[in-house]
């Protein structure tokens, strides 16, 4: 099985523990910490699904769109793990498609 594999991902991901089925929260202006911790993990564990099918563009997609809830996260919750996720997220998002598969073989 691949993995996405840095150890700051991993790391981070433990704030997103086990998985939820539960729907988005509405919208509104401001998310709670939970709700943002659930935005998050959801495209978070959206874009590992796209890392393993290969599709390092929707990849990057996904945590594109956690970037602001793991923002939400990181500062309303004073746990080092909400820095780490933000800090994983921010990473993620920011490395070229093209980059991810030397990344995920560096990080092994």
């Amino acid at each position: 099985m691949k993995t996405l594999g840095a150890v700051a991902l991993l790391l981070a991901l433990t704030a997103c523990g086990g998985g939820s089925d539960e729907p988005e929260p509405s919208a509104k202006s401001t998310l709670s910490a939970t709700d943002a911790m659930r935005a998050t993990c959801r495209e978070v564990r959206a874009g590992i699904d796209e890392f393993n099918r290969d599709d390092y563009a929707g990849t990057v997609e996904h945590f594109e769109k956690a970037k602001v809830p793991a923002k939400v996260y990181a500062k309303v919750n004073e746990e080092p793990e909400a820095d780490a996720l933000l800090d994983a997220v921010e990473y993620y998002a920011n490395l070229s498609p093209a980059d991810y598969p030397e990344a995920a073989r560096s990080s092994e």
